[in-house]
């Protein structure tokens, strides 16, 4: 058993609030999150022009935070991650903004750290000014896998009716489940949903995903 005063072989910092964190493959990690204002990661100074954005950074074996970028969407908030199997890293959370409602998308940040894609699911208006569970045209991305070809399985939830590529989706009950797949060019080339007439929200971790993408 460890010891519980084993020394660390080292720790970093930055500015925002982290969400998620995944390996890099290479001993590293990348870590998404929220942030606003201008924060510092690293050397790298991200300046928010929303209410709040997404970060991603990438931490080395070493224990430098060798880039950091924000999501270039109003409102985001990078909910969870995993690495691409070639050096980058895969997204997925949600936006918004003050006449759209909450959408989920799907970022590819490549090795380099630049945006290589975004996709975009969910309603395009709102039913009404307020949250209404079941009537809002509303999205959310909660889960992330890689499909091992350079996409995505990404799970979450969903309330009125959602666009994901070119599927239609409606929610049963307040608040449904959304599986969807997305290409290694960005493309949603399918999406499928489960529930009931009551809420059904997807907070489903990585060791998860991975047992049933297996």
């Amino acid at each position: 058993m460890p010891s519980s005063d084993a020394p660390f072989e080292w720790a970093v910092s930055s500015g925002g609030s982290a969400s998620s964190i995944a390996p890099d493959g290479a001993g590293g990690a990348f870590v998404t999150g929220i942030f606003s204002g201008r924060q510092l990661f690293g050397s790298t100074t991200l300046e928010g022009y929303n209410n709040y954005d997404t970060f991603l950074m990438h931490v080395t074996a070493l224990g430098a935070i060798d880039w950091a970028i924000q999501g270039n969407m109003s409102d985001s908030f990078g909910r969870s991650l995993t690495h691409d199997g070639s050096g980058g890293a895969l997204v997925t959370g949600c936006f918004s903004g003050s006449s759209a409602p909450a959408r989920a998308y799907v970022m590819h940040v490549m090795r380099s750290g630049v945006i290589d894609w975004v996709a975009v699911a969910g309603g395009k208006s709102f039913d009404n000014a307020y949250f209404t569970a079941g009537t809002s045209n509303l999205a959310q991305g909660t889960g992330i896998v890689s499909d091992g070809a350079g996409g995505a399985l990404v799970t979450g939830w969903f309330s009125g009716v959602a666009s994901f590529g070119s599927t239609s989706l409606e929610s049963r009950g307040d608040l449904d489940v959304f599986v969807m797949h997305v290409t290694a060019s960005g493309a949603i080339d399918w999406a499928v949903q489960a529930g009931g007439r009551s809420m059904t929200m997807a907070w489903v971790s990585r060791a998860m995903a991975r047992a049933v993408h297996s």
